[in-house]
């Protein structure tokens, strides 16, 4: 009752603040007072209403104490190390309305200054390093709860074309929606790499498209704080010019802000079509010589948001003769429908996960092996069961449960002596089986 009151307040105070009266406002206070409201949802219909307005006092909204008590639960339930502060989500949580508080009152007295974030690097597939940038456990708390405010505002905006770090938008939508466009003919695909996205992000064109819907400056400020906040690398820190921190919380939506203006310029385009996931896009044409005119029309549009193609990994690909890779997914058309196989790098990282979990000297009970194997079968076999991996996944279910024989009968268990029966493995010590993951509508 409280939430339902919150929002039809805000709402009146928005339609007050324009001096409007419409019709339509006790309608949208029924609207409004449903159960299943999502928090801030009456920002999308303000916006419904007024679609010239920009949206301004947002920064109460966004130190609110429920929206910051959401926005810790979030962050809580995601874990992750401690920034540069080296104050951990434990060490948060000890004193968790403490600090609430205090970083209510430093957004609302204007004294909140972003700290700088902490740099860790992950290995790529490639042999290199991905930098990534951790944030405080305080500084990642207001970054949720500014995403929690704004995203909506921005989701209202975004394409169909785009696929990552969005509501109700996955990975597998986007590789389902290549593969209708490859069926109705637009089998000349550009698959393009953007060179160093996130660290050549320009933070001048960023806050001129996030200020395209939002007039509150405090709020602009509290953005910039976080682009300009600065790295901390071996004890140096160092300033962030350019580019948006891989690691920070509200990072994807940023990304999506930026690449946004992409979407509407390749969308344009006659008789090309686009999907796009976070900086991952393909562009696809029904000939080559539209691949070929369409890619410098990309190029030229990527150069005005101050990026550009990695001539090395961006390549123009007959999907009829030729595969290529999408998220991790290898697409190739045979006969007139698309064939879609985890990458061979994903099934060997797959396999490499489940030989060091099942190395037989692992000091682990096999029902406790079990039960943390499962979560990476399901995690993976989730990901990738859209495809054509019928055949697939019942290799690698026979080679799992060899690997899970082979591990029980190593602790001497009453098995020792005999093969272990399948209906055992799944049935007694709950090994989930792959195959048990594809569902009648997959691929």
């Amino acid at each position: 009752m409280r939430t339902k009151t919150l929002a039809n307040r805000r709402l009146a105070m928005l339609c007050v603040a324009w001096k409007r009266k419409p019709k339509w406002f006790v309608d949208l206070l029924v609207l409004v007072s449903e159960e299943d409201i999502k928090m801030f949802e009456y920002l999308r219909k303000f916006r419904e209403h007024f679609p010239e307005r920009k949206f301004f006092q947002l920064i109460d909204k966004i130190y609110d104490m429920n929206n910051l008590r959401a926005a810790w639960k979030k962050i809580k339930s995601n874990k992750g190390c401690a920034g540069m502060d080296k104050q951990s989500i434990c060490d948060f949580q000890k004193q968790s309305d403490l600090y609430l508080k205090e970083l209510q009152r430093a957004v609302k007295n204007g004294n909140y200054e972003a700290m700088p974030v902490l740099r860790k690097y992950i290995p790529k597939e490639n042999g290199k390093f991905r930098p990534l940038g951790i944030p405080t456990v305080k500084d990642r708390i207001l970054q949720q709860a500014t995403k929690n405010v704004i995203e909506s505002i921005f989701e209202m905006k975004f394409l169909d074309c785009s696929y990552g770090y969005r509501p109700d938008k996955n990975a597998q939508q986007a590789v389902k929606q290549i593969r209708k466009y490859i069926e109705q003919g637009y089998t000349w695909v550009i698959d393009a790499d953007v060179e160093k996205f996130f660290d050549s992000v320009d933070h001048k064109l960023l806050m001129d498209f996030v200020s395209d819907e939002i007039s509150d400056g405090k709020v602009l400020n509290l953005i910039e704080s976080w682009l300009k906040a600065g790295v901390m690398n071996e004890s140096k820190q160092e300033e962030t010019l350019v580019g948006i921190p891989q690691g920070g919380v509200v990072s994807p939506l940023l990304a999506n802000i930026y690449l946004h203006e992409m979407d509407k310029q390749v969308t344009k385009i006659d008789s090309v079509r686009l999907v796009r996931y976070a900086d991952d896009f393909v562009v696809l044409c029904k000939t080559k010589d539209e691949a070929e005119r369409t890619m410098k029309q990309v190029e030229g549009i990527l150069t005005g948001l101050k990026l550009r193609l990695n001539k090395t990994k961006t390549n123009i690909v007959n999907a009829n003769t030729k595969s290529f890779v999408f998220l991790g997914f290898n697409l190739k058309n045979r006969d007139g429908k698309l064939v879609i196989t985890p990458k061979k790098n994903a099934v060997e990282k797959f396999k490499e996960t489940v030989r060091t979990m099942t190395h037989r000297g692992q000091p682990v009970k096999p029902r406790e092996l079990v039960g943390r194997l499962n979560s990476v079968i399901r995690g993976w076999g989730n990901y990738f069961r859209i495809g054509n991996v019928k055949r697939l996944f019942e290799r690698l279910d026979c080679w799992i449960r060899t690997r899970v024989r082979t591990f029980i009968e190593r602790k001497k268990s009453r098995y020792a002596r005999m093969r272990i029966p399948k209906h055992v493995l799944e049935s007694g010590y709950k090994l989930v089986s792959l195959m048990t993951l594809i569902k009648p509508h997959s691929l």
